[in-house]
């Protein structure tokens, strides 16, 4: 059996090896084999490892102050068309960031797409989320310039929170005439959660303590949509994102001295209801694209103990936002730059826990067209995000920057 920490080796070398003798085409498979008239299946797949070193502060993997290869992901898609207006497609997937993800392979999504006309469409299964630029397409490495997204926006550890549930949407687009065109998606199910993904060691870094003990997160239900407006100016749309999460929660135990069963420490359940808003700008102009996305959270927490309340209820606003720019020179080398800034609450910010901004330059290079290179600098400031306060320490610095190098190559066929 192999380890799964040694896998993710496994997979990247059998990609390369996959690409390296068939030149990246994608596989089809045809199932005439079997007595049927089903149509051929159609295989995608990619892997990426990545480098991350940073000069001060073990950001996003493990030990990045003396670098880490702990950057890793890797997903095989397949899809079929069965019978008209029908489209069935799934991807596995398995990443490794840091502690988060260690290369369990998972259904990133599986859904049977049914297609009536423009302006009305479903699909049921384990979607993904949409939500602004990038959310849809985290996975996919090839369809941007950086080699890590703004991460007060699209943070790369809570994939599991973001990217995917089990549900259903339904979605389409009106023509506008002169206007343009408007394009929606409306989506309601289950978001399930990982114990190893990024909110869940957040919660263990922040509740394993002497005097709190944590157990494990719990699945909830989200409703949200998507609406992309796409303006007579052509290469220019806008777009506005919301969702509402009810009662997120997560099992841990705080200690009670007059709680006298289990060494005093008393069970809780941690209740957290969410809603966001994201509004996102993008104009595509020749080989220019410029992008700018603000986000903002509203989170309302409460402990419960037996079903009742515990205590009072605590509120907090985060909020993100990013501008940035890409060139593409020619086929092979595009450059691009952004600037974000992430605030863990805007009614309590008095330091630089409590803020992260970043300013990034990324290069690209294309040697094939299933094969990707990039090098990113990064200029940080504030420690908001690092989100292991307990074994990376923030709290002796003064605010002055630090730097970050990420590096990544990605295979595809």
């Amino acid at each position: 059996m192999i380890n799964k920490y040694h896998a993710h080796k496994l997979v990247l070398s059998i990609t390369a090896s996959i690409l390296a003798g068939c030149g990246a085409q994608a596989y089809e498979v045809a199932l005439t084999g079997i007595n049927t008239n089903l149509p051929s299946l159609d295989f995608h797949g990619f892997a990426s490892q990545g480098l991350l070193a940073s000069s001060q502060y073990n950001y996003l993997a493990d030990n990045t102050k003396s670098g880490s290869l702990k950057f890793f992901e890797a997903g095989v898609n397949v899809a079929m068309d069965p019978f008209p207006h029908t489209h069935i497609t799934a991807q596995g997937f398995m990443f490794d960031v840091g502690n988060v993800g260690q290369y369990d392979p998972v259904l990133d999504y599986g859904l049977i797409d049914y297609n009536i006309n423009d302006a009305f469409n479903f699909r049921a299964g384990r979607i993904i989320r949409p939500e602004g630029i990038y959310n849809a397409i985290q996975s996919v490495d090839l369809a941007r310039t950086s080699v890590i997204l703004p991460q007060g926006l699209y943070d790369s550890r809570w994939r599991d929170f973001t990217a995917s549930l089990d549900g259903g949407s339904v979605y389409g687009d009106i023509g506008l005439g002169k206007g343009g065109d408007l394009s929606y998606e409306i989506y309601a199910g289950m978001v399930n959660l990982a114990q190893n993904g990024g909110v869940a060691r957040w919660l263990e870094s922040s509740l394993n303590s002497p005097y709190t003990k944590y157990y494990g997160v719990n699945g909830f239900p989200e409703v949200g949509g998507q609406l992309w407006w796409n303006t007579p100016l052509e290469g220019f749309r806008v777009g506005v994102a919301g969702y509402q999460a009810f009662r997120f929660s997560y099992d841990y135990a705080a200690y009670n001295p007059f709680y006298p069963l289990n060494n005093h420490f008393a069970p809780l359940t941690g209740c957290v209801d969410a809603t966001e808003g994201m509004l996102s700008l993008e104009y595509v102009r020749k080989n220019w694209t410029f992008q700018a996305e603000n986000r903002i959270q509203y989170y309302d927490a409460h402990n419960e103990s037996g079903g009742q309340t515990v205590g009072s209820h605590t509120y907090s606003t985060p909020e993100a936002y990013y501008v940035g720019a890409a060139y593409r020179f020619n086929k092979w080398f595009e450059t691009g730059t952004y600037f974000t800034e992430a605030y863990t609450d805007l009614n309590k910010i008095n330091g630089p826990t409590t803020y992260q901004s970043d300013w990034a330059l990324s290069l690209r290079f294309d040697p094939k067209p299933w094969w990707v290179l990039k090098v990113e600098g990064h200029y940080n400031h504030g420690t908001g995000l690092l989100n292991d306060s307990f074994s990376n320490p923030p709290a002796n610095q003064n605010g002055d920057g630090w730097f970050m190098l990420a590096v990544k190559t990605t295979f595809s066929f």
